[in-house]
């Protein structure tokens, strides 16, 4: 007997194969849409709040987004991550550039460990900016110490130079400028 003809996903033997497609197809569209791993902010803790928030703000060329102080079990989270009394009122700072909004969070604590010259820098907040010796200028008006500025060039043919600044609360802050005037 004749009848219609049947195409593959008009019959019910070819269920489980549409299913499969469908599933196949949602993976590959999660798998393209994953999001990668993303820095959402640097948090660098500070004796004295005011002094690194002028630090970043006339030195480095971030702006103030907001400083306030959280009232104490604020933000409970903060004890923990920072090993610090929670308990106690802490204040804090979010600063922008233009291109990471609030991507540095300042937090005050009394506490903080000065900078030790003798040991390796664990950690260094890397920073670009427009004008390299302008930067390093003010942070020496400023008194950050600052380091020889370093002229190179990156992976992909960039001519770049850097420098490192210490930033009052003892953080090594590396600024870079790509293409300056003295590297064209």
């Amino acid at each position: 007997m004749m009848g219609k003809p049947e195409t593959v996903f008009g019959t019910r033997r070819s269920w489980p194969l549409l299913m499969m497609l469908i599933l196949a197809c949602g993976a590959l569209v999660a798998a393209a849409s994953a999001q990668t791993a993303r820095i959402k902010r640097v948090s660098l803790m500070t004796a004295d709040l005011d002094q690194s928030i002028a630090f970043f703000t006339e030195v480095v060329g971030f702006t103030l987004d907001f400083e306030g102080t959280l009232p104490a079990g604020g933000e409970p989270f903060l004890g923990p991550v920072f090993n610090i009394d929670a308990a106690k009122p802490i204040r804090r700072a979010l600063l922008s550039t233009s291109t990471e909004p609030r991507g540095l969070f300042l937090i005050e604590h009394p506490a903080s460990p000065a900078p030790d010259p003798g040991i390796p820098t664990a950690v260094v907040t890397v920073v670009q900016v427009a004008n390299i010796g302008q930067t390093l200028q003010a942070a020496r008006v400023f008194g950050a110490p600052v380091s020889e500025t370093v002229t190179d060039v990156t992976p992909e043919g960039m001519r770049f130079s850097e420098a490192m600044i210490t930033s009052p609360g003892g953080h090594a802050i590396l600024v870079y400028e790509i293409g300056s005037a003295d590297n064209p």
